[in-house]
């Protein structure tokens, strides 16, 4: 059953007093703290006090559609901290079962797919992660500005050692932080955590008006494979069309993301049909389906975007394995979340992680990402850090330069 609980710290022996309710007035300047296995237990004003019209992937209602859909089963433990009842940093852990061989290099992933046969159990472990059991390359921990981080971040650590003893969990990661976030969350290595590359995401800046200005603003070489995209389109007959209201589609969407996760390199997670049904009811017309669609009407590849003011997200993709035309489709596909993006009137979008090649050639530029982790074991942790490099490596992707003026 789903308890909300306020800890106070009480003097300096450093026990917790549980209640069922935030204390209603607070003493100025006392850090307090709202911890609930139930999103639902926190006001989503108070959770979203701390972000902007674009920061959708750690809003309340995000979180929520993560737990509604019970994503990898996971359990999860949501962290408000606040001071005169203002909101000064919010947090979600969540526990799932993680195969570690996946977030590693595919050289090590085949002996250990091939042992776990003898060892079912192999590089599989629990993980309290700090961050949502999903991989959009996006954390879920936020600071207020201002904020001396140190104390908060000690409260968040605390939070997830508890969480990682009732789970019996050993292995503990704060997630998918961009190179602006480490530099508060680079506080958590004072607290026994150390960092490690994630897989980067792609961002591309946008000041076009559209498409034809973005064409218009590429070298040549680049232009010339964007007009091939096209050529490609037509030579198959390929359909593009754009779906606000996409519930008929969310069984067809689900079997192709299957498809892909069936053959992704590196996969954390797999989300269900239940998410893309949350997701859908959650965020209503700020999400878009654009579909390419072969002769016979077939979904032959999709991209599902979620729009903020001024920053597009493309969130999740799905081919069709093996239809003629299928990667066609999807090269289409990802360029015309360019074109959803402008049609928004967002200055920027976020392309997410993988498919590298066509994103950079689109002008996305590879954004750092970091994981911070720790194992509770002192031994554990020690080879944990030793082998970091095998486990966590350095996946650089190199820049291009797509636009003729710099800046771009």
């Amino acid at each position: 059953m789903s308890t909300t609980m306020a800890r106070e710290p009480l003097g300096e022996s450093g026990d917790y007093v549980h209640e069922l309710r935030r204390r209603s007035a607070p003493v100025s300047g006392q850090l307090e703290a709202i911890v609930t296995d139930d999103i639902d237990q926190i006001p989503p004003a108070m959770w979203d006090a701390l972000l902007d019209d674009d920061d959708l992937q750690a809003s309340h209602r995000l979180v929520r559609i993560c737990q509604r859909s019970g994503v990898e089963d996971a359990e999860y433990r949501h962290i408000l901290l606040s001071r005169g009842g203002r909101t000064v940093a919010t947090a979600t852990l969540a526990r799932m079962d993680v195969r570690l061989e996946l977030l590693a290099a595919p050289g090590l992933q085949r002996p250990v797919t091939a042992a776990r046969r003898l060892f079912p159990s192999l590089l599989r472990v629990p993980v309290i992660l700090g961050g949502l059991p999903v991989s959009f390359g996006q954390s879920c921990l936020r600071v207020a500005p201002g904020e001396d981080a140190s104390p908060l971040l000690a409260r968040f650590a605390d939070e997830a050692d508890r969480f990682a003893e009732s789970a019996g969990a050993g292995f503990i990661c704060f997630k998918e932080m961009s190179s602006t976030e480490a530099q508060v969350a680079d506080g958590l290595g004072d607290l026994g955590y150390f960092r490690v590359p994630s897989l980067p995401s792609c961002h591309l800046e946008l000041p076009f008006d559209d498409m034809k200005g973005f064409s218009d603003a590429m070298r040549s070489g680049y232009r010339r494979q964007l007009r091939h995209t096209e050529r490609e389109r037509q030579d198959n007959h390929l359909t593009v069309r754009r779906i606000d209201d996409w519930e008929s589609l969310e069984d067809t969407l689900f079997e192709l993301y299957e498809q892909v996760m069936d053959r992704a390199e590196y996969q954390m997670e797999r989300l269900n049909a239940a998410f893309f049904r949350e997701l859908r009811m959650a965020f209503g017309d700020q999400t878009r389906v654009l579909t390419v669609e072969g002769e016979g009407g077939d979904v032959l590849a999709f991209a599902l975007m979620l729009h903020g003011k001024l920053r597009s997200t493309f969130l999740i993709a799905g081919i069709r394995y093996p239809a003629p035309g299928a990667l066609a489709a999807y090269r289409s596909v990802v360029t015309e979340t360019i074109a959803d993006a402008l049609r928004h009137g967002a200055s920027a979008l976020e392309m997410g992680q993988t498919s590298y090649g066509i994103k950079t050639r689109l002008g996305g530029q590879p954004t750092a990402r970091y994981l911070y982790v720790r194992h509770r074991g002192p031994l554990l942790h020690r080879l944990l850090r030793a082998s970091g490099g095998v486990l966590f490596p350095d996946h650089a992707v190199p820049p291009r330069r797509v636009f003729r003026k710099a800046e771009l």
